[in-house]
């Protein structure tokens, strides 16, 4: 019997704009501060949230892990922030920028603003173009990211569920060389695209 042809699905599509509860959206978070957690962050460090938006990262590295850093959000609401054109004005240790590169004309303009800029490491996420239809998620979207292009970016990359459905979600992280890494059960590896193994 002749094998079935290897075609990937179609990515899910998303029928409309949905505002998820804390409950489903917590899983960005924690998938940020385990990210953050095994670069080291401590509380001495200084974390800069670009697109804070309800600032519940820190509500998160607060009341789940029991960090006291700084944390300094980043957003519209936090004064004139275009982050289209926004340079850090300042040094942090880490960046986070979870669920923001997809609603950027130019998402890796911002993402080196910030792998220049922090001393220490950055964590992003974005939802995985492989899986989900990107640009129907929300009408603010209009780039949809892919594994490979963060990786390409210098980023190690992960899938998880983060909006229902496996694997839907990309999250990447980026530590400055020479920085001494407490390993949490797990390893990071670079990102190779299947059959290139």
């Amino acid at each position: 019997m002749p094998e079935a042809p290897n075609h990937p699905a179609p990515p899910a599509p998303v029928l409309r704009h949905v505002r998820r509860p804390f409950s489903e959206r917590s899983a960005r978070y924690s998938v940020a501060a385990d990210r953050l957690a095994t670069g080291g962050l401590s509380d001495r460090h200084s974390l800069a949230d670009i697109g804070a938006g309800h600032t519940e990262l820190d509500v998160l590295l607060r009341t789940t892990h029991g960090w006291r850093g700084r944390y300094v959000p980043v957003d519209r609401w936090t004064g004139d922030v275009d982050l289209e054109t926004w340079t850090p004005p300042m040094r942090w240790d880490w960046a986070a920028c979870l669920e923001v590169l997809e609603h950027l004309q130019d998402p890796f303009r911002l993402l080196a603003e910030l792998m220049s800029s922090a001393l220490l490491g950055v964590v992003v996420t974005t939802p995985n173009p492989e899986v989900v239809d990107v640009l129907a998620m929300d009408p603010t979207h209009v780039t949809p990211i892919t594994r490979q292009e963060l990786a390409n970016a210098g980023l190690y990359t992960s899938l998880h569920n983060l909006y229902g459905t496996a694997d839907d979600g990309i999250c990447g992280v980026w530590y400055r060389e020479g920085l001494h890494l407490i390993e949490r059960q797990f390893a990071f590896m670079p990102f190779m695209p299947k059959g290139a193994r």
